[in-house]
C-alpha cells in the first residue's frame, strides 16, 4: 500500500469513527431528553394515581419515589412487582428517585386522559400505591 493510500485510509477511518461517535452521542442525548420530557403523574396521600389533565395523553408518566421511603433499589423493585394492575405497570429507578408508569395504550386505543384516570383511580383505590 502506498503512502497516499495509507493516509487516505487513515482519514476515512477517522471520519468513520467521528460519525459513529456523533451518532452515539445524539442517540444518548435523545434518550435522555425523552426520559426528561415525561409528564408528571400525581400520587396523592392516599396512594391514588392520577394523570395530569392539562397535557395530551402520553404512553408513560413519572412519579417521585420520595413518598415511599425505600431503603434501596431492591426494595423498590420488589414493592412495585407486588402490585398487580390491569393495563399499566410501574418500574422504579432508585438512582433517579423516580418511577415510570407505563400505560398499555394498545389495550385501550383512543382512550382519553379522563378514561385512563377513571381506570387508575379505580385500581389504585382498590390497591393503593402507598400503605
Amino acid at each position: 500500500m502506498t503512502m497516499k493510500n495509507q493516509n487516505k485510509s487513515r482519514v476515512l477511518s477517522k471520519q468513520l469513527l467521528m460519525f459513529v461517535s456523533l451518532l452515539l452521542a445524539g442517540t444518548l442525548v435523545s434518550v435522555e431528553m425523552s426520559a426528561q420530557s415525561r409528564p408528571q403523574a400525581n400520587l396523592n396521600a392516599s396512594g391514588i394515581l392520577q394523570l395530569p389533565t392539562t397535557v395530551a395523553l402520553a404512553s408513560s408518566y413519572e412519579i417521585s419515589l420520595s413518598s415511599f421511603g425505600f431503603a434501596n433499589e431492591t426494595e423498590a423493585i420488589q414493592f412495585f412487582k407486588s402490585k398487580s394492575y390491569d393495563s399499566f405497570f410501574i418500574r422504579p429507578n432508585y438512582a433517579t428517585g423516580k418511577a415510570t408508569i407505563y400505560l398499555d395504550t394498545k389495550v385501550h386505543p383512543g382512550w382519553t386522559v379522563s378514561q385512563w384516570n377513571n381506570l387508575l383511580n379505580s385500581q389504585t383505590n382498590t390497591t393503593p400505591l402507598l400503605n
